[in-house]
């Protein structure tokens, strides 16, 4: 009974989430949170840093995967300690490899892909849970290897699906304009598509499609995920540690290597772009990794996961981890802004 008014009442909140993300965030509004300024000008006005509501979103969505994954892994009776490691490791060599893919396949510095952060997560995961299964027992702990990547896997799936309404509210990872596509698909989009207003959007000034219909490649992506995350937490739940990896890895990867197909933003100048082979290339692996680890595990506590995600330490440990991605991912360094104050005469 617990487990499924936990995914019920969770099912309700990401839906009620996404279906005002998909309804909003292309507004021009809301691209900015604040302009903070930063240094004075000649002229008296100041130069303010952009703080973003792609920082915001991107931090969220990877918190609550952070979340959801300690959860997940003290339900099955892993230690905090454990999870802490495991989590620590993966942002430590992740946060920087979202800039760094970046960098290599598009040709951009101020750009992150957390295509490319996930796909060096997913190809590392395997062989580390692995090994703390054969070794950690040695010093008194506990890691079940396909539960633990299990919920690796679900909380990515989950995360990214709130992190694509980052991409909603910057406007990048855009999809092809429905005028540009076949009569049938401009069929299915023509009432579900997306349109980006504001020309600070990636959209507008990458490619000009700004308050153009495009195929919602996003808000695909945002559903793929979902659906594939709780129906391997449905799994998870159940024991079906091998189901529970499988559903989400060729859900969210396989979708990845489809929907590359639906994007108008640039993403290299060959014909199956380096996203495409990695998302293959992680799918495969973790299909692998499903079938050739030990399928063993303690029945999941939903309950035990839930008390030790609500103890202060975890509360305040991700609190501040947010904000610390939020300043990472948030900083705009592809937009600029003017700040000036003055006195309001009447009111003093």
């Amino acid at each position: 009974m617990m487990n499924a008014a936990f995914v019920t009442t969770l099912a309700a909140l990401m839906a009620a989430l996404l279906f005002w993300g998909f309804r909003t965030l292309p507004e021009e509004r809301w691209q900015m949170i604040a302009a903070v300024p930063v240094s004075k000008g000649r002229d008296g006005g100041w130069r303010g840093m952009n703080l973003t509501f792609y920082g915001f979103f991107s931090a969220t969505g990877s918190v609550f995967g952070i979340g959801m994954a300690i959860l997940l892994l003290a339900s099955v009776h892993v230690s905090m300690l454990v999870a802490f490691f495991l989590v620590a490791g993966m942002l430590v060599l992740c946060l920087p490899a979202s800039r760094l893919v970046a960098a290599i396949v598009e040709k951009k510095s101020a750009t992150y892909t957390i295509a490319g952060a996930a796909f060096v997560a997913a190809m590392l995961l395997p062989p580390i849970v692995w090994l703390g299964a054969q070794y950690l027992p040695a010093w008194g702990l506990t890691l079940y290897a396909l539960p633990a990547l299990a919920a690796a896997m679900i909380a990515y799936a989950l995360a990214e699906a709130i992190g694509r309404l980052a991409c909603m509210s910057f406007g990048c990872c855009y999809g092809i304009p429905l005028r540009d596509t076949s009569p049938r698909l401009a069929r299915i989009f023509r009432r579900f598509h997306t349109v980006f207003h504001g020309t600070t959007k990636k959209v507008a000034y990458a490619s000009g499609l700004q308050e153009e219909p495009l195929i919602p490649v996003q808000a695909l992506t945002s559903i793929v995920f979902t659906l594939s995350g709780f129906v391997g937490l449905v799994l998870f739940l159940a024991q079906s540690w091998r189901l529970a990896l499988l559903v989400p890895a060729v859900g969210t990867w396989g979708w990845r290597a489809v929907a590359e197909n639906l994007r108008a933003d640039h993403r290299g100048h060959s014909r199956i772009s380096v996203y495409q082979v990695m998302s293959l290339i992680a799918m495969a692996y973790l299909a692998m990794a499903a079938l050739l680890l030990p399928a063993s595990g303690p029945a999941p506590d939903v309950m035990a996961g839930l008390s030790e995600l609500a103890t202060l330490p975890v509360i305040l440990v991700l609190q501040s981890l947010w904000v610390l991605l939020f300043l990472f991912y948030g900083r705009s360094q592809v937009t600029a802004s003017v700040v000036s104050f003055h006195v309001v005469a009447e009111r003093t």
